[in-house]
């Protein structure tokens, strides 16, 4: 049943078929719950909600939240507030309560400022069937030794910082508004120092998150977005690779619209279900590249395990060839069963978008990516048009994902060609500098580093052989098709004179 822009389409939430039981769904205490308001006012009940049969309902706000005031400290606060309401309305009695700070991360804030809050907090249903709001909470530094810095921005600021742990969780009840400050790694000097100052406003320490809280933890976005920038540079710790900056990775890219010129698009962690070599889990995925290459080199999971963070990068190796984004576009773009596809949804009036989500399956990837088109000077809202994806050497679209998986496991699937990503120009770069870093170790002594370049000197060098032997062949095979193509057009050219004199 529609009820205005809402359309009800399940009653009950369930889970491993067991219905979830909310014993308290409202939510005073939220991200969008801004401004002061004055509950149980005088002869007058809340809305509530609406049900399926469009019968509205009320309530009365039964919270220990809120302060009861008499006329002058109301008058008070409306003066401090700017709302002189609050003092002279005749609908806030002696038994109203007015609820202050009711956004979330402010009223954390108010409690314990020196923390950083991420601006990201989700929600939890507790076994009591209570909604609770987790926020994750940081301790920051610039003055750890010998760290690297990298940039943060909170707060509208931008800061400096070489040292960051999540080491605080923050526990809201959406209902009556308690915040509960639980440290999970107490190795953190300076989240334990906090807690010696503040000893009331920290759970104690023999007390553990509720297990039916822990159990829904996730790793925080904000933690996982500045280690994937300092791995890729630190994901390798020999100090010679750190210094001649001989393994640098990049995020993978995407082209996020129709281009075969787009320089691309940085794809951005997403939370999702994964089986790798170690199990299943839900976590957070990241990708890398090298460094200016395409292809895919490794990619890195942040989950959260009984309540602690966990973060492992997977590797593979350095002479796999796995396709990257970027490639894969441009394969499905060079396709004409596919690209015919796009083209009819790529009409007057309307605009295509993609993202690209690539899922860890055991020891390989899936890559699904969702296509959008939006009407223009309409609603401008996106809809979900046609689904790729892609797995091994094989690339399938249909309408959903379900569809495409299944076009992907028939004869619809569409070969992928997987190039080789070195180029002799680039190898050659990559000679050079081999070779100036062996310059360097024999005009220091340096036996062991002069072992390690001669390696590297001619693993490069085989490199290049094989990549020349490679063009080489492509070059004469392209040679053999122009000289049949130019036999064949002399064959007609005479065909013509024979036929026409």
């Amino acid at each position: 049943m529609k009820i205005g822009n809402i359309e009800y389409i399940q009653k009950e939430i369930s889970r491993k078929d067991e219905e979830i039981k909310i014993e308290q769904p409202r939510i005073y205490f939220g991200l969008e719950t801004d401004e002061i308001i004055a509950t149980n006012a005088k002869n007058k009940q809340e809305y509530d909600y609406t049900d399926e049969n469009g019968t509205d309902y009320t309530s009365t706000y039964k919270g220990e939240a809120g302060l009861q005031l008499g006329f002058l400290d109301k008058l008070i606060l409306a003066i401090t507030k700017g709302d002189l309401n609050l003092a002279f309305s005749n609908e806030i009695t002696k038994d109203s309560k007015i609820l202050m700070n009711r956004n979330i991360i402010t009223r954390a804030k108010k409690a314990l400022p020196y923390l950083i809050y991420d601006e990201n907090p989700y929600t939890v249903i507790t076994e009591e069937g209570k909604i609770v709001w987790v926020i994750d909470a940081y301790t920051v530094s610039s003055q750890y030794p010998y760290s690297q810095y990298t940039a943060i921005q909170h707060d509208g600021i931008k800061e400096n910082i070489n040292y960051i742990r999540n080491s605080v969780k923050v526990i809201v009840d959406s209902y009556d508004g308690t915040v509960s400050y639980y440290i999970t790694d107490r190795t953190d000097p300076i989240a334990m120092a906090y807690r010696n100052i503040y000893e009331t406003l920290f759970v104690d320490l023999d007390e553990e998150i509720p297990e039916d809280i822990a159990s829904h933890l996730v790793y925080p976005k904000f933690l996982y977005n500045v280690q994937t920038e300092i791995l890729k540079v630190y994901h390798n710790v020999k100090p010679d690779v750190l210094y001649r900056g001989d393994d640098l990775w990049d995020i993978a890219k995407y082209n996020s619209v129709k281009s075969t010129k787009s320089t691309g698009t940085y794809m951005t962690p997403y939370h999702t279900m994964i089986k790798t070599p170690d199990g299943e889990q839900f976590g957070l995925v990241q990708i890398y590249t090298p460094n200016e290459k395409p292809n895919i080199i490794s990619y890195l999971v942040g989950s959260t395990i009984q309540g602690s963070n966990q973060l492992k990068l997977y590797k593979f190796s350095a002479d796999s060839n796995i396709v990257g984004p970027m490639q894969l576009d441009k394969q499905i773009e060079e396709d004409e069963v596919i690209a015919s596809e796009l083209e009819t949804l790529n009409t007057t009036g309307t605009k295509l978008a993609k993202q690209m989500i690539i899922v860890p399956m055991e020891h390989t990837l899936l890559y699904v990516e969702p296509i959008y088109q939006t009407m223009l000077n309409e609603s401008e809202v996106p809809i979900l048009k046609k689904v790729i994806v892609a797995s091994g050497n094989k690339v399938a679209i249909g309408d959903t994902l379900v569809k495409a998986l299944e076009n992907l496991l028939s004869q619809y699937a569409v070969a992928i060609e997987v190039e080789n990503t070195e180029d002799v120009e680039g190898l050659i770069e990559a000679i050079i500098k081999a070779n100036k870093n062996l310059t360097d170790s024999n005009n220091n002594n340096d036996w062991e580093m002069m072992g390690k370049d001669v390696k590297k000197l001619q693993d490069l060098i085989a490199s290049l052989e094989t990549v020349k032997i490679e063009e080489d062949k492509k070059k004469e095979q392209l040679d053999k098709m122009t000289n049949q193509t130019n036999i064949e057009n002399t064959n007609s050219a005479n065909e013509i004179n024979i036929v026409n004199p």
